[in-house]
């Protein structure tokens, strides 16, 4: 993709040297790909080969199921049809351990040199499954005090509408809140574990992919929505159906090894690997549409007064433009285009993956297009070694329509006035959406490339160790452009005449290096007691350059660079760099492998630590019981139980530049002082303790995972203003603030139907949470952003506002009289009356429903539903046209309506009592149909397996919210803590078609 330089080439220079890098590191990497073209034989004796295929109960090959040779490292993966391959193999006959997740694991014996067929079936729990995130190296659940969070994306992705990760979490997960946006495509969600600990830094997860820690940015592109809220999230770079498995880690009693950083949890992303056996490739295309579904019935009727008669009339500006012929929004097409192959021999193995997206959005001025491949390698020698790569790669550019705070069609659509109706706005209230579409362009360019390298070396049976190189580097270029255009003044005439343009462009080139050792040494005391004695050493990186500059005043029609503009301006030119250094030590003892005791303790040191603050220590304990293992378990219906507590602490550094003394550049190479730093500043710490159980019964046909958390953050940061006389006119951050939560965690899984027929399978998860700011360093309250407080006894980053107890209307509907709450249960005139408590910003209850239902075998439906309740949002909608515009029709005929919201409308901005309202909804999020074509059919077409699924998403939403979409919101910037709803698109409806081949 060409793209125009905009930096004086020094300038250009530094911004891609991570380019180069990044090349320079796939070139290493890449060295290895000759060995795809070696000969399938190894210079291992071989002395015989165990092949065969795994299905499910209804004879549907399994893929990524784990099979190893019991007693040897042999091992490998099952590959798209179901089908495995282990050369090497010695004797007549070999025990074949079999994994998967959402299975039970079993255990056969195979003949060499024959065909195995392999059944497995459901697991409700899975104590046997195999998690790596959180632990110094691979480790079955059964052995953890915590609840990790799984889930199976390489099934889920096969079979429902996923666009990205965050949509392939969403209700999967309970404790994990996803708060979608805005329905632009390209777009992200705001993503919390466990709710919010933090008032000044950020409560975002950690993001690895294959071991390696990776951006995890989730307001990112240009500013379209003002306020500084920007839409894009670097979570959705990676392609779904890439993707083998997730895991959550969901606090910081089991996010200990991840030390400073890890207090609002880690998410893990497995890709898919290699198997070996000849090539199995996969081919899947997807067609669809996306839409602003029923905008006749959503968006409103507006009230003004006619300019030439006085009178009060109405206009709908959604029917007008249908009429006219000129549809507001259009039916977007989705296409999706991705092909892998994996093979290998017991030497190399290998994944290729390479995939094209384009979607159109709503807006004709919003659509993605994406490049994304992958190469996934793996090579093991001989017993002791093997060493995995993972390289991944995207690139393309979203373009984005203003919304929000930043104008565009949602804006001059939602607030259309009947005064512009005879005027060439037709009615919109800033000028019509082809003058948006012609005037201005706004998109980010994307180049991002995540690779690792991971040795695992067992040089002893006693020892094995591992060690993770890797680097995750994005390179952003935003872009925002206002064309020279004369004829846009007829609509934009508050921008002058004539329309000389503008341009902003920010770069955003992001470097994160990982190095990660670990060193386990595991024991046998007898045949009841077992040691596994861990050692590890960290240090990540990160180091992102961000450089503004803003133009006015093109000379030409269509010129798009900064070097043509009449004047320009460099805003920004920063460089940050922030390093950790982490040693953790761990302990966990076995017995009869069904108790497991652990403990461990972490040392970090980071560079944003105060001068006086040396290293950060965190512990963590845990015990984890499969009690239903013991002799003298005797309740026959409860298949397994495994009971957990855990307590661990983990934490979050300063920012960058918090205990630093700084000072302003000026004019003319002079500076000036900005914060005086403080040299004892240290992490945010966060501890918790989690208790729980997992259950399965009634012959693993229903489980119940149960987890409940209570936690607490000291040493939150807040700052405070300086004394002049200091000669720094800036800020102090210190250590002081305290945040209490709790909640609680459940999931039931039920398959209450399964016949040879018919089958159907159920899942429900919910889970709640809740914090209290319980000290703010002496101060009771703190401003956060627009009407948000953080005050001690109230949740972190709650709504204040007066609130209208009483009002009358006079004879001519002016509201009069206004009372509002004292905040003692008492009234005060509204003039005087304080800000009080309207409600929190982060849903208290969330949680989804799935269900299952398969038919003869080879027909399956599945349906998500989720919800989140117990938050209340600002409608913004409803602020603009009602309390500023007077569009509504309150402000026409307000005897009609309750006397306390006349007085707001009539108020302006004063009080927000009835604009910030409950926002609990249900969402029917995804239905999907597959039809798997018969095996006999797909053979005479040369094909292993072949699926078509049709599916649809965001197909219908229950809710209260008066509002136009109960998820759309501002996505960062100062109007982005809370839910915010102003002029947003809504999430859109999706058609999906998917078509599955595999040979």
């Amino acid at each position: 993709m060409d793209r125009p330089l905009y930096f004086p080439e020094s300038t250009r220079t530094r911004v891609t040297r991570p380019a180069r890098t990044r090349r320079g590191f796939a070139r290493a990497l890449m060295a290895l790909v000759p060995l795809l073209f070696a000969p399938m034989a190894t210079a291992q004796a071989q002395v015989g080969t165990v092949s065969g295929v795994v299905l499910d109960r209804n004879q549907t090959p399994l893929p990524n199921v784990q099979i190893t040779v019991r007693g040897t490292q042999l091992g490998t993966q099952t590959d798209a049809n179901g089908r495995f391959r282990i050369s090497g193999v010695s004797g007549s006959s070999a025990v074949l351990d079999i994994r998967r997740l959402g299975f039970k694991a079993i255990s056969t014996t195979a003949t060499v040199g024959s065909e195995a067929r392999i059944s497995m079936e459901p697991a409700s729990i899975s104590l046997d499954a195999v998690v790596v995130t959180g632990q110094p190296g691979s480790t079955a659940k059964r052995t953890l005090g915590v609840d990790i969070a799984q889930i199976d994306a390489s099934s889920i992705t096969a079979k429902a509408p996923i666009n990205n990760v965050q949509n392939l979490i969403n209700g999967r997960a309970p404790g994990v809140t996803i708060l979608q946006n805005s329905g632009v495509i390209g777009s992200g969600a705001t993503v919390r574990i466990r709710g919010v600990s933090s008032f000044a830094l950020s409560n975002q997860p950690l993001i690895y992919v294959d071991g390696v820690r990776v951006d995890n940015a989730q307001a990112t592109g240009p500013t379209n929505q003002s306020f500084g809220s920007r839409p894009i999230s670097r979570w959705n770079d990676f392609n779904p159906d890439d993707i083998e498995s997730i895991e959550i880690i969901k606090g910081p009693s089991a996010a200990t090894l991840y030390g400073t950083e890890a207090a609002n949890g880690v998410v893990q992303i497995i890709t898919k690997k290699g198997t070996q056996g000849k090539p199995s490739w996969t081919f899947t295309t997807r067609q669809g549409a996306n839409w602003f579904s029923n905008p006749e019935g959503r968006i409103w009727t507006n009230y003004g007064v006619d300019p030439a008669t006085g009178d009060t009339t109405t206009i709908d500006i959604v029917d007008l433009e249908n009429e006219r012929g000129t549809p507001i929004f259009r039916t977007g097409q989705l296409q999706q285009y991705d092909a892998n192959v994996s093979a290998g021999s017991p030497l190399f193995r290998y994944y290729l993956a390479g995939g094209t997206e384009s979607s159109q959005g709503a807006e004709r001025n919003n659509d993605l297009r994406r490049y994304n491949g992958r190469a996934n390698l793996a090579l093991t020698p001989n017993e002791r070694w093997d060493i995995n790569a993972s390289l991944g790669y995207t690139t393309g550019r979203t373009n984005i329509g203003f919304e929000a705070g930043g104008g565009g069609t949602p804006w001059t659509t939602y607030f259309a006035t009947p005064e512009n109706l005879n005027t060439d706005k037709r009615g919109f209230y800033s000028g019509p959406p082809e003058a948006y579409y012609r005037g201005w362009q706004s998109f980010q360019d994307l180049d991002r490339f995540t690779g690792s390298i991971i040795f695992n070396h067992r040089p002893l049976s006693w020892f094995t160790q591992r060690l993770t190189f890797g680097t995750d580097q994005v390179n952003e270029d935003n872009q925002e452009i206002g064309q020279k255009n004369d004829a846009l003044a007829t609509y934009f005439y508050e921008l002058g005449e004539p329309t000389n343009g503008y341009m902003q462009v920010s770069t955003r080139v992001v470097t994160y290096n990982t190095y990660d050792y670990a060193g386990t040494v595991r024991t046998n005391f007898g045949d009841a007691f077992t040691s596994a004695s861990s050692l590890g050493a960290q240090y990540y990186s990160r180091l992102t350059r961000r450089r503004e500059a803003y133009g006015e005043g093109f000379p030409a029609t269509g010129l798009k660079s900064l070097h043509s503009l009449s004047f320009v301006q460099l805003d920004e030119d920063d460089r940050i760099k922030n390093s950790t250094v982490g040693l953790y030590v761990q302990e966990q003892l076995g017995w009869n492998n069904r108790l497991f005791l652990t403990a461990a303790v972490r040392g970090d040191d980071n560079s944003a630590f105060g001068a006086n603050y040396k290293a950060a220590y965190y512990p963590k304990a845990g015990i984890s019981y499969v009690v239903s293992e013991e002799p003298f378990w005797k309740l026959g219906f409860v298949n397994s139980l495994k009971l957990r507590a855990a307590y661990g602490q983990s934490g979050q550094q300063p920012d960058v530049f918090a205990a630093e003394r700084t000072f302003i550049p000026g004019g003319g190479g002079t500076i000036t002082p900005g914060d005086v730093g403080n040299e004892d500043l240290g992490p945010e710490r966060s501890s918790e303790l989690e208790l729980g159980f997992d259950a399965a019964m009634l012959d693993d046909r229903l489980s119940v995972e149960f987890s409940a958390f209570n936690g607490k953050t000291v040493d939150a940061i807040l700052s405070r203003s300086v004394a002049p006389s200091s000669g720094f006119s800036g800020f102090q951050y210190f250590n002081a603030g305290e945040v209490t939560k709790h909640g609680l965690e459940l999931m039931l899984r039920g398959t209450p139907i399964s016949m040879d027929n018919v089958g159907l399978d159920l899942t429900f998860s919910v889970s709640t949470n809740s914090n209290k700011i319980t000290s703010l360093g002496g101060s009771t309250r703190i401003p956060a952003t627009t009407y948000i407080e953080h005050r001690v006894g109230y949740p972190v980053g709650s709504w204040f506002g007066k609130q209208i107890l009483s009002a009358q209307l006079d004879a001519s509907g002016d509201a009069i009289n206004v009372m509002c709450s004292n905040g003692t249960g008492g009234s005060v005139g509204c003039s005087t009356a304080p800000d009080v408590y309207l409600g929190n910003t982060i849903p208290k209850t969330e949680g989804g429903f799935q269900a299952g239902l398969t038919l003869f075998r080879n027909i399956r439906v599945n349906t998500l539903l989720d919800f989140k309740s117990g938050f209340k949002k600002l409608d913004g909608n409803r602020r603009v046209r009602c309390n500023l515009f007077a569009e509504c029709r309150i402000n026409y005929f307000p005897q009609e309506f309750d006397p306390r919201q006349v007085a707001e409308a009539q108020n302006g901005t004063s009080y927000r009592d009835f604009i910030i309202r409950d926002a609990s909804y249900a969402k029917l999020r995804e239905v999907s149909a597959t039809y798997s074509i018969p095996d006999a059919w797909v053979s005479r077409a040369r094909f292993n397996r072949a699926s078509i699924t049709l599916a649809g998403r965001n197909l219908h939403t229950w809710t209260k919210w008066e509002g136009l979409e109960p998820e759309a919101s501002f996505n960062g910037g100062t109007r982005g803590y809370g839910q915010w709803e102003q002029d947003v698109i809504p999430q859109l409806m999706q058609f999906v078609a998917t078509l599955n081949l595999s040979f």
